[in-house]
């Protein structure tokens, strides 16, 4: 435990300093719930790799990275022009500043940041891990001095959660390598790692050439086949897809006609050049057919070999993702897969909660048995309201297939707070059913242990 001479009663009392207060009525039953749901083991069935950037940094480049709104700054600039002033000298910085007012936006956008529910409550329960003040500063301090032996202190924040297997999403890397995965892996240890690929990543690498739509088609699916059957993935072989198409394009019909495909491909090296000045939009619809047609051949795939696909879903991650175009509903021509008069339906796992329309992601895996649940995002930034999210989702979503998930990015506090925080008011959502009548004791520590970690294995085949 990382709080210096608190025994371990009096550190799983802090743990739940915060709950809710209706606690007050029902608190037998929740502490003895919480007191077995907290010491389950945690798979996180989507999130994103960690490295030692961000060992040592400040409270307001911590905001940056940590937060939704803070970690796309860089695109609120030119191509480049936030790396420029980020590491820059004195009289760069100063140029930049005159240019584009970078320093301004910045301290104007982590202000904000600073002052939002979320940052002050982390800040909190940060403080009580560290034994330090409770203020952004001091928590800020005491991690610096952690990130020291920064891999020690990660390693630290896994167990305290207990987390036992991750898939991450190699198709986010912030321009790192197999190296850098492997190095994160061994921290996590004895935490056992698997891994997804990203379309879009495989697309990237053949974009740019000035090849056939012949030849891409065929590398696309050399680089896939290694991916699914080989080591393709970094060295490891995938355990299930991802798409981000959704964000582009909205509304996802599979697509079959190769020659549509090529048409889209032609156009797309008339204008490659271009790209980078484009607007959103346009740079979206030039390769909208043939992503279509690279999504349906990798589904195509998925589903010979039983293999998940996760869609980015809801979220958000503005200001270069067209945020209209993210709504759950959108995916029920994937999730049906139809052909031939037949609904294939391959594991289709709509990512992010579908956050904010919860109850639309909750609906769709309602009604189609193909369907999956997972949760981050709304874990953990929607933090105590989780309580009533949770809710939301068990009273439409089958128990067997929500997916516990953080999509933790950059910094490790994510991994942590998300398990945090997801047993604890897990633990409420179903003290709420067990009062109610709806689920036996029994019942409701099951369905801690699918919702934590044993749907995701089954559905993977994690051993």
């Amino acid at each position: 435990m990382e709080i210096s001479g608190a025994s371990a009663f009096s550190y799983s009392a802090r743990k739940l300093q915060h709950v809710h207060p209706f606690l007050q009525r029902q608190q037998p039953e929740f502490e003895k719930i919480f007191e077995v749901v907290d010491a389950m083991p945690l798979d996180d069935t989507h999130c994103h790799l960690v490295t030692d950037r961000d060992a040592i940094t400040t409270p307001k480049r911590f905001l940056e990275r940590i937060s939704l709104a803070g970690y796309p700054v860089p695109f609120y600039f030119p191509s480049g022009v936030y790396e420029q002033w980020l590491n820059g000298d004195e009289a760069t910085r100063h140029l930049l500043n005159k240019q584009y007012e970078i320093q301004l936006k910045v301290d104007q956008m982590t202000y904000h940041l600073s002052q939002s529910v979320f940052i002050k409550f982390l800040t909190k329960e940060m403080s009580q891990f560290f034994g330090c003040e409770p203020t952004l500063e001091g928590v800020i301090e005491a991690r610096n001095d952690r990130g020291r032996d920064y891999w020690g202190y990660v390693n630290s924040l896994f167990r305290d959660v207990n987390y036992e297997n991750i898939i991450h999403d190699t198709g986010y890397m912030e321009g790192v390598g197999r190296a850098e995965i492997e190095t994160f892996e061994q921290a996590i240890e004895p935490c056992r790692s698997h891994r997804i690929a990203r379309i879009e990543a495989i697309q990237e690498e053949f974009f740019g050439l000035e090849i056939s739509f012949e030849e891409f088609e065929a590398r696309y699916t050399e680089r896939l086949l290694d991916i699914m059957d080989g080591n393709g993935n970094f060295g490891k072989k995938s355990v299930g897809m991802k798409s981000y198409l959704l964000p582009d394009i909205g509304l996802i019909r599979p697509l079959y006609d190769r020659k549509v495909a090529s048409n889209s491909w032609n156009q797309l090296r008339k204008t490659y050049s271009d790209r980078p000045t484009m607007d959103r939009e346009d740079s979206a619809n030039v390769t909208k057919d043939l992503c279509r047609y690279t999504f349906t051949l990798t589904l195509e795939e998925c589903l010979k070999r039983d293999l998940p696909m996760q869609i980015h879903t809801g979220d958000g991650e503005a200001p270069y993702v067209i945020l209209r175009n993210q709504d759950p509903f959108y995916l029920e021509e994937v999730v049906r897969f139809d052909k031939h008069n037949m609904l294939r339906m391959p594991k289709i796992i709509p990512l992010h909660s579908g956050y904010p329309s919860v109850g639309k992601a909750s609906w769709l895996s309602h009604l189609y048995p193909n369907c999956y649940f997972e949760l981050s995002i709304m874990t953990p930034f929607v933090h105590q309201s989780l309580y009533e999210r949770y809710k939301q989702v068990l009273e439409a979503v089958p128990i067997s297939k929500v997916l516990f998930a953080s999509d933790n990015y950059h910094v490790p506090e994510l991994f942590w707070i998300s398990g945090r925080w997801g047993k604890r008011y897990l633990s409420q959502t179903l003290t709420d059913f067990l009062v109610g009548g709806s689920l036996t004791f029994g019942e409701v520590i099951e369905a801690a242990r699918m919702i934590l970690y044993k749907n995701n294995r089954a559905l993977y085949k994690l051993d």
